[in-house]
């Protein structure tokens, strides 16, 4: 097949995992024969990315409400002609966060199937169409009569960007949302496929990773990962007898200083400032070393996480995880089982959590075999691929009217 690839941001320009795991995705594919040509953003972190192969960075990538607006016939434009110049079977959106909304419509107005890779929850808010929103919500008697009679039409609430198209949601948690938002996919050729990894990739040499004295968190450094929570609760911990050799390493950065600088603050404040270090933010090819060095992964995330990929990382790298379940995360995480599981936001569970992991070798034990298990059977890249693959393969052949 030949695959378009469209997406906001793609590597070396990225900020989290899945822009990672959409460059894996795309990697795979062309090892399996597939075309695969990538159309993303001009924005940019550092130096440039240099010559790349069939990667276009041209669509423009509005960062936040501020930025300027999109003129959707030059975006849609720049898709038109890189479906011209390429003549792809499936044109495979991935985040669309930041970009012109009207791309997928454009897509089907120049005779290509689109197909969606959804693994944030922001596609709740992908729409179009809303011509009268702007009329809706002051106070006058225009946007009271507009709000009686369209409040709840596309007109005024906009049109599902994924209405009625196939989607590949990267968790169940993922799939009910839609449902629960009332927008309705392709069932015939929509799927769950859950992140995957390599797991060789993570795998270190076989060591002793009893008693527990390391931890690692890796991730950025944002609010709504709850790392906040996880040094607080270090500090619990720390304090207490036989823990005295405890350690805390976090890898990462983020786009938030005022919180990071928070966060480098709280280590002296809670007085446990030698044995709290940070990385920064580190290449990817180093992490398995990383993990390596480590005992037990803390993924105390606050928000609803789709469908991490760090924990599988770190799991296929020989440690055990203690997290939260939010979003699609209590779709890995079976307490006692393939991790011990805490409360979002609460110091003192987390703190219990890994108070009782490092208190019980047969527990850790059986939580790291346990979900090692679980990643080489159910989260390797072959089988997420595997599922990607089918549905397009479908989808390249379906009537482009359905």
């Amino acid at each position: 097949m030949k695959i378009l690839v469209v997406t906001n941001l793609y590597p070396p320009h990225h900020v989290g995992g899945y822009e990672l795991g959409c460059r894996d995705i795309v990697e795979k594919l062309r090892t399996r024969g597939h075309v695969v040509r990538v159309l993303t953003s001009t924005f940019r972190l550092g130096e440039n990315s240099g010559a790349e192969t069939d990667v276009e960075r041209s669509l423009h990538y509005a960062a936040d409400a501020a930025g300027p607006p999109h003129d959707k016939r030059v975006e849609c434009r720049k898709l038109a002609q890189a479906i011209k110049n390429f003549t792809p079977d499936v044109v495979y959106f991935w985040n669309q966060a930041g970009l012109c909304r009207w791309l997928p419509m454009a897509a089907r107005w120049h005779g290509c199937r689109p197909a969606f890779f959804l693994s944030d929850t922001n596609f709740v808010s992908w729409r179009v169409g809303a011509w009268l929103a702007r009329f809706a919500f002051g106070e006058g008697m225009v946007s009271k009569v507009v709000r009686t009679i369209f409040g709840k039409t596309f007109l005024v609430r906009g049109w599902p960007v994924i209405q009625n198209r196939p989607c590949h949601f990267a968790s169940e948690f993922l799939r009910a949302l839609a449902q629960k938002s009332g927008i309705r996919i392709a069932e015939k050729t929509s799927v769950v496929a859950h992140w995957g990894i390599e797991p060789a990739q993570f795998t270190a040499a076989p060591r002793e990773r009893w008693p527990v004295r390391r931890l690692l968190y890796a991730g950025q450094l944002i609010p709504q990962k709850g790392v906040h929570t996880a040094i607080a609760a270090f500090a619990l911990l720390a304090k207490e007898p036989g823990f005295e050799a405890l350690t805390f390493t976090l890898a990462g950065g983020g786009m938030h200083p005022d919180y990071e600088r928070k966060l480098r603050e709280m280590p002296e404040q809670l007085g446990v400032a030698g044995r709290v270090r940070f990385l920064g933010k580190v290449p990817r090819a180093e992490l398995p070393n990383i993990y390596a060095a480590h005992d037990v992964l803390i993924f105390p995330s606050e928000w609803d996480e789709p469908f991490a990929i760090t924990p599988l990382e770190a799991i296929a790298g020989g440690l055990a995880v203690v997290g939260t379940t939010t979003g699609g995360s209590g779709e890995l995480f079976r307490n006692r089982e393939t991790a011990m599981t805490f409360r979002a936001g609460d110091a003192a569970d987390c703190a219990r959590a890994i108070r009782e992991l490092c208190g019980d070798r047969e527990l850790f034990q059986t939580i790291c075999r346990h979900a090692q298990r679980g990643v080489r059977e159910k989260h390797t890249l072959d089988v997420m691929v595997d599922a990607v693959e089918i549905s397009l393969r479908e989808i390249s052949k379906s009537n482009l009217a359905v």
